[in-house]
């Protein structure tokens, strides 16, 4: 059968609407999961990437050819903007499927733990019906539910980790009194990761300084027995008086995805 990606995720969510076990919210949660997969594929996917590109290895370049392409859709300058209308359904491997698990969902700021679990649980479903359906051969349909089984607990742990450390950061990230209100005296930003994690304290890298590892970063052990080594955390670091600490936060992504790693520069603030 010559299916699409779209009319396979049409399909499903009609055989959903149809066996009468789910409710208009529940559907609604199904077609939530499909529409963030749908952008993960179209606009941060290789699939529609134009044939001989190479994706840049600087992850700012990469930002900014993105921002451009995004841009030049609102625009309208593409006769044709990129859809799933036409991408086979066979187009897809599991690598796809972990990626959008473990890093563009994670990127959602309203996506938390429990909301992974039922993404996870709404792929595995369309899995089995396309299984049901003949979609595609069983062995490599399970081996795209093996996939997302493995990424699961990574993709949950880290959308905790996340979680965890906003709120930590939000009521004061453990800063001493003596240091309140001093300022500081250099930053780092960008994509870091977890080099070293001990019962009490969190040590960084970032790609353009491997072997410089920044730390000790002091977090609560609820909060460290979250992350592993390899994962990496969009942060801001501050230091002041010779004391790193973490001065905003973003998503946490688990070593099972790769995202390259960059520091900047950036002026002197007081908090």
């Amino acid at each position: 059968m010559n299916l699409t990606l779209q009319e396979s995720f049409d399909h499903f969510l009609l055989h959903l609407q149809n066996t009468g076990d789910n409710t208009a919210e529940t559907l609604a949660q199904h077609e939530q999961v499909f529409q963030w997969l749908s952008e993960y594929l179209i606009y941060y996917s290789d699939l529609f990437q134009a044939e001989g590109e190479e994706t840049p290895s600087n992850l700012q370049v990469w930002e900014e050819s993105l921002d451009n392409f995004i841009e030049q859709l609102i625009q309208g300058e593409y006769d044709s903007p990129p859809s799933l209308e036409g991408l086979p359904f066979d187009r897809i491997d599991g690598d796809y499927l972990r990626d959008f698990l473990a890093w563009h969902l994670l990127r959602e700021p309203s996506v938390n733990s429990l909301m992974v679990q039922h993404a996870t649980e709404t792929l595995l479903s369309w899995l089995d019906h396309a299984k049901n359906q003949l979609w595609l051969d069983k062995d490599t349909l399970q081996h795209w539910q093996d996939v997302i089984q493995d990424t699961l607990p990574d993709a949950k742990r880290a959308a905790i980790a996340a979680h965890l450390l906003l709120y930590h950061i939000r009521l004061g990230g453990g800063v001493a009194p003596r240091l309140r209100g001093k300022r500081f005296e250099t930053f780092k930003e960008g994509h870091a990761r977890v080099a070293q994690v001990s019962e009490s304290e969190l040590w960084l890298t970032f790609d353009n300084a491997p072997k410089s590892m920044i730390g000790p970063v002091v977090l609560p052990k609820t909060i460290l027995q979250h992350l592993r080594v390899g994962d990496v955390i969009d942060v801001e670091l501050g230091k002041r008086e010779g004391v790193w600490m973490i001065v905003d936060i973003g998503p946490v992504y688990p070593a099972v995805v790769y995202v390259p790693a960059e520091e900047m520069a950036l002026p002197d603030k007081v908090m």
